[in-house]
């Protein structure tokens, strides 16, 4: 049985929020080397995610440079998955999909900046083969309640039915709208994996020293 991702809604990935990165058509490797970027990603072993915190923390200070980002990694089920922290606010938005699709992958963002003081509302983006599919807002009240993308279909009338686009309280439309994409493209993580557990590590931003 697998744990789904409603219980993110619940949970403290980051004191950031989260920046996931799910992908159905790759190896966990190749999708922390496609979010590198033209850098190769520097392996940090396994660490969990307080390890994890407390080494960028004590780096950056070091460096004095706070623009490191690292991910921990793994796969469950189909799927492959990216856990970013540090700096990622604002670096690993919805512009950094791009290409992270080519070759036939499908690949899914999971992205809530939720210490920004403007509180954006957690989003969702899904992207197959090079090509923005479709996107929108876990919190539409008093935000757009537009879906974007080339296949809007693909979620509209769950989202719709849900309620989402006239739902006051964050959270709960934060929980339904993962229910929703969940089902609809049967995403997973591995809660326990995630919050307590080491996972494979790579520096993907700031790799090299100054």
């Amino acid at each position: 049985m697998h744990d789904g991702i409603t219980w993110i809604a619940h949970s403290n990935i980051s004191w950031l929020g989260y920046c996931i990165t799910l992908a159905r058509g790759m190896e966990p490797e190749e999708l922390v080397r496609r979010l590198a970027g033209e850098k190769a990603p520097a392996p940090l072993g396994q660490r969990t995610a307080a390890e994890l915190e407390r080494y960028l923390s004590q780096r950056d200070q070091e460096r004095g440079n706070a623009g490191t980002i690292a991910v921990r990694y793994g796969a469950v089920a189909d799927l492959a998955f990216a856990i970013a922290d540090g700096h990622w606010p604002g670096e690993m938005d919805l512009g950094i999909s791009d290409g992270l699709s080519q070759d036939g992958a499908h690949v899914f963002r999971l992205y809530y900046e939720k210490e920004n003081p403007k509180l954006p509302p957690p989003t969702f983006s899904y992207f197959h083969d090079g090509r923005y599919m479709c996107g929108f807002d876990m919190y539409m009240y008093t935000w757009s309640v537009e879906i974007t993308g080339a296949h809007p279909g693909l979620v509209k009338e769950a989202v719709l039915t849900a309620g989402i686009p006239g739902e006051t309280e964050r959270d709960v439309a934060h929980t339904k709208s993962l229910a929703i994409v969940e089902n609809q493209f049967q995403l997973t993580l591995p809660r326990g994996q995630v919050l307590d557990e080491a996972l494979p590590t790579a520096l993907i931003r700031g790799q090299t020293a100054g």
